[in-house]
């Protein structure tokens, strides 16, 4: 493996969209199944997207998900700008990225490639990245929330594109997993891969230590246990 394999995670750990998606979930989940679909006690961090509309489904008894799933996507991803642009004054990069990711993109291109592991569906990574200026195709790798049952197994969705990509197997302990939650950390351990985790969304950072990170930080304003791993 010629390469670290940096596989990043979107929500929390690259932006903070200040309930953006959320907000585009609702108003999609009502055009197509009216006002009174309920969102309560369904959670959403670290969760693969396609679990969270399965669990909505079920939780407000739509018999015929399946079926639907492919319009209610539709209507989400069309919600989604909206409601990035509605947010635009507060929708922001989270601490750090910015410099990190033009770090590894100028002097670290040769030893480090970047990928996304998020419960993101694929096409609403796009539309928050560039929300943040960041672009899609700086990361030749990807795994997201419509490809896979369990967050897991997008690590190895993950790890098989690098393999395709390269043509050199993924070793997993040369795979850095970094993100904000205990998901995040458990995908991560489940293959033997580096748990790097960032306290920049719901969890602090004790809590994330607790779950078997082997790295913590409070944010990737100085990321140098990340680039000394490198």
């Amino acid at each position: 493996m010629r390469h670290t394999l940096l596989l990043f995670d979107v929500d929390g750990t690259l932006i903070n969209a200040h309930g953006s998606g959320g907000r585009a979930w609702r108003a999609a989940s009502r055009r197509l199944f009216g006002e009174g679909f309920d969102f309560n006690g369904v959670a959403f961090a670290g969760r693969l997207d396609h679990s969270i509309y399965v669990d909505l489904a079920v939780h407000n008894g739509i018999v015929d998900h399946e079926a639907r799933q492919a319009e209610f996507w539709a209507m989400y991803l069309d919600e989604l700008p909206r409601e990035l642009e509605r947010s635009a004054d507060r929708v922001a990069v989270c601490p750090g990225v910015t410099e990190l990711l033009a770090l590894l993109r100028e002097s670290f291109c040769d030893r480090a490639m970047l990928g996304l592991l998020t419960g993101n569906h694929s096409g609403a990574v796009p539309h928050k990245l560039g929300a943040i200026d960041i672009d899609h195709g700086w990361f030749p790798i990807g795994a997201f929330g419509d490809e896979a049952r369990t967050r897991p197994d997008l690590t190895v969705l993950a790890m098989k594109r690098y393999a395709e990509h390269t043509g050199d197997a993924a070793e997993p302990e040369r795979v850095i997993v970094i993100g904000d939650t205990p998901a995040d950390i458990d995908c991560a351990k489940a293959h033997g891969c580096v748990a790097f985790a960032v306290a920049t969304g719901p969890y602090d950072a004790k809590t994330l230590r607790d779950a078997g990170a082997d790295y913590v930080l409070q944010d990737l304003r100085d990321p140098k246990p990340l680039i000394d791993l490198l």
